[in-house]
């Protein structure tokens, strides 16, 4: 095992075997959505990003900061080759907080992994930063998926391919869907509309979100929300719940 592998499993505070297996492969996923948040505050800023491995292992692990969908699956899905996975990379539409309504071509895309083991492949994805599996979920239609209180599905529709829909108090509503034959050919020009800072991770106990200045914290059943009022209290606030220093 080479030292950046051994750099970025220190990081994400993952201890044990790593023999090739799903039980490692969830340990992993659980460990890295722990760890490294999803935020796209490089592009809100309007600075240069690359998904290049090295400098993505630079900025995330290196530097500790987080990343967009792209960046984490990008550097993910590095780590699980080197250890033994076989990973296909693929391009989503993601619809959650979209409007029914939105044309196609303004959907955010979103980049997700497929991880092939035994003959099934599953979903390993640590680029949603909010509420999405913790765990590996089986490419299987009809498949339900539970994590404690949450609970997903997997369909599969002629036409938008794989479907993975989340449970809320009232009805089923679509995470994301990709085809089997998935590409990056506009996911660029989507990823450099987004304008807000956000940022997400998730918690053993909940999760931290923060969308420009307010920073929410779900521990179990309680929320509590803080507002920053200067750049100082936003950056002491963007260390205290997301462990990232803006250099």
């Amino acid at each position: 095992m080479n030292a950046q592998i051994q750099q970025y499993l220190k990081f994400i505070q993952f201890q044990g075997s790593l023999e090739p297996s799903i039980k490692l492969l969830g340990q992993l996923q659980t460990k890295h959505l722990h760890t490294i948040p999803y935020e796209n505050l490089d592009i809100a800023l309007k600075r240069d990003i690359s998904f290049a491995i090295p400098d993505i292992f630079q900025k995330i692990i290196v530097q500790q900061r987080g990343g967009n969908c792209f960046e984490l699956n990008i550097l993910y899905s590095w780590l699980l080759r080197e250890l033994g996975f076989s990973v296909t990379n693929r391009y989503a539409q993601f619809w959650r907080n979209t409007d029914d309504s939105t044309p196609i071509e303004e959907v955010p895309m979103h980049q997700l992994l497929l991880v092939q083991f035994d003959g099934i492949a599953y979903i390993s994805d640590v680029g949603v930063g909010a509420l999405a599996p913790c765990k590996p979920v089986p490419l299987i239609a009809h498949h339900e998926h539970r994590e404690g209180n949450e609970l997903y599905k997997i369909e599969w529709h002629d036409t938008y391919g794989w479907m993975l829909y989340e449970q809320t108090s009232h009805n089923w509503r679509l995470l994301y869907n990709f085809t089997d034959n998935g590409n990056d050919a506009n996911f660029a020009p989507r990823l450099s509309q987004q304008k807000n800072k956000i940022a997400m991770i998730r918690t053993p106990t909940g999760r931290h979100t923060m969308f420009n200045n307010e920073f929410r914290i779900y521990e179990g059943q309680s929320l509590t929300t803080y507002t920053t009022h200067t750049d100082k209290e936003w950056l002491q606030a963007l260390k205290r719940f997301f462990h990232i220093s803006l250099t």
